[in-house]
């Protein structure tokens, strides 16, 4: 497996790159135990969390026009979007944010549950929503059961090893190595981003990543 060079393309700014090798091919079980799986998997990564590999929790430093132009709940309620926005000597509340933006979605509770700022975009692949947490959390107990990683009941997946496991495990629930399967071109990769992200603006950033690592397949 062609794991540090494919990283070390993806991710120059990183200084963890051997710790991040080590944990893919301690869980290769999970399904990326080819090199055009991994490299599909890590066009995938490298859009979400960045050049550094820094998994990081979805950001919601919205401006009060962001909220508005993001999310219906604070179109259709201006007055929160006023309110929780970031403006001229305000930060944004990014935990009112999500727990409203996300209420009663995704298997979240209403908004006093916290589950939306609980249950945020989180990840290398930005796992969002209640449901979606536990249906990873049950992959990992399965295929992981020894790995000690809980990310619905504890910050888990805010740390370097969770946050690869759960994307891991979201690829092993998704059945997303049929699609990276499927073979190198751009309607491949296409196919892969439709599962993982569907409405993202990125598709292109995403084929570009894959083909930065082709050859190393």
């Amino acid at each position: 497996m062609n794991t540090i060079p494919m990283l070390t393309k993806l991710f120059p700014k990183t200084k963890n790159i051997s710790e991040v090798a080590e944990i893919l091919e301690k869980y290769s079980n999970f399904g990326i135990n080819t090199n055009l799986r991994l490299a599909h998997f890590l066009a995938q990564v490298r859009e979400e969390v960045g050049e550094e590999f820094k998994p990081i929790s979805e950001n919601l430093n919205y401006t009060e026009e962001g909220l508005k132009k993001t999310f219906k709940v604070f179109r259709d309620s201006p007055e929160l979007a006023a309110k929780y926005g970031r403006k001229e000597k305000q930060e944004a509340n990014q935990e009112m944010i999500a727990n409203i933006a996300y209420a009663n979605k995704l298997g979240n509770g209403d908004i006093s549950s916290g589950d939306g700022y609980k249950y945020r975009g989180a990840g290398v692949l930005q796992i969002t929503g209640k449901f979606n947490f536990e249906e990873v959390q049950r992959r990992i107990d399965r295929y992981a059961p020894t790995s000690n990683i809980d990310i619905v009941n504890s910050n888990d997946i805010h740390t370097l090893e969770g946050a690869i496991l759960a994307g891991l495990a979201f690829w092993m629930w998704k059945d997303i190595y049929k699609a990276a399967d499927m073979g190198t071109s751009d309607k491949d990769v296409d196919g892969v981003t439709k599962i993982i992200n569907k409405h993202t603006n990125s598709y292109k950033d995403r084929r570009e990543y894959f083909h930065k690592i082709k050859h190393l397949i």
